[in-house]
């Protein structure tokens, strides 16, 4: 098909899904690496934060990448999925894709794309940002997991730093129906002497990441007991807490932000550690007091209050809970719950 629009582009991307029931018995990277060979292994052109995960990892990247636009650096952000249009998947210096770059780019990887057998959807997005974020000659990119770790996409890249956020179920079928099992799909973002960012954990989970970090003696930071924070005040507005005696505002709701913004801090932290980018303490303050991410707790009206979330598993809806009780005490929260074959409303 010729793409001569972005309807085109995103036709044409889209054409690759497959909505099968995954086999993963022959899932692995070298499909990708080879056709990245071919494009002239963009992935290697900048550093990398891989950010792997259940849940929060896409906030934590958002915060992660603020935090180094603000001082003062050329990113590139790439997560999924998307919660309004494609073009926000792949940011470049916080500004989401242009249709005329979408285009650009199906245009001119089009016949890369066709001498790849068997590429997935996802594998080609992938394909693309990295070409964005070289052609734009990035400083950093920051890069959210689609889904486990090991086998994603986004592991072609070696990156500076790793980061695991909060584990729980989800995608039992593929990574597997223990926190175990799970945990070692997400650590597969591990390198051998990689330092490894991780967040709170179950026990069981936490236990394989160890384990992981250990074989691979890789250097792993704890957020909880490496990195610690107090809560501040709060209101509909964001929240404020503070790390080693400095105050941080946050403009999203929920406790687990604060778990977010912190692990987000210390992978800045570790990235400037490893790259040798100066990062100051006003970019940290103002990259997460600057950040934007609808759809997690995100407030759209006042009367009658009518709040959003992206909860999608068990622990996030208790999260989502605890996060409703936390900043709405003394209102009852009904909840309409919407997710492919679940649909159901209760109240909290």
């Amino acid at each position: 098909m010729s793409i001569n629009s972005y309807v085109d582009a995103l036709t044409y991307f889209y054409s690759y899904a497959n909505y099968n029931p995954a086999d993963t018995s022959n899932w692995s990277l070298d499909r990708l690496k080879g056709l990245l060979a071919r494009l002239g292994d963009p992935h290697k052109q900048f550093p990398a934060l891989l950010i792997a995960g259940t849940k929060g990892k896409g906030s934590t990247a958002a915060m992660a990448e603020s935090i180094l636009r603000q001082a003062g650096y050329k990113t590139g952000l790439y997560t999924s999925p998307h919660l309004h249009s494609f073009r926000e998947r792949i940011r470049l210096g916080g500004e989401a894709m242009s249709e005329a770059q979408v285009i650009g780019l199906a245009r001119n990887l089009k016949p890369y794309f066709e001498e790849t057998p068997n590429l997935t959807a996802f594998e080609l997005i992938t394909a693309v940002a990295f070409v964005a974020f070289a052609e734009a000659k990035i400083d950093a990119a920051v890069l959210e997991v689609g889904l486990g770790g090991r086998l994603d996409a986004t592991n072609a890249v070696d990156p500076a730093v790793a980061v695991i956020t909060s584990i729980s179920y989800d995608h039992m079928q593929i990574l597997g129906d223990t926190l175990t099992l799970i945990a070692r799909e997400k650590a597969g973002i591990i390198r051998r002497g990689a330092l490894v960012i991780s967040a709170p954990q179950y026990d069981e989970a936490m236990r394989m990441i160890e384990q992981i970090c250990e074989d691979h003696r890789a250097r792993l930071v704890l957020v909880g007991q490496d990195w610690q924070w107090q809560p501040g005040d709060f209101n509909f507005a964001g929240q404020s807490f503070r790390v080693c005696e400095q105050d941080y505002w946050l403009p999203l709701m929920g406790e687990h932000q604060l778990v977010n913004a912190v692990t987000a801090m210390a992978a800045v932290t570790g990235f400037v550690e490893r790259t040798g980018l100066a990062v100051a303490p006003e970019a940290v303050q103002t990259g997460l007091a600057r950040v934007n991410w609808p759809g997690r707790l995100e407030l759209l009206q006042r009367q009658p209050f009518l709040v959003v979330d992206s909860a999608m598993n068990g622990d996030s809806a208790e999260k989502l809970i605890q996060a409703l009780r936390h900043h709405f005490p003394e209102r009852p929260s009904p909840l309409f719950l919407a997710r492919p074959a679940i649909t159901q409303s209760v109240t909290c």
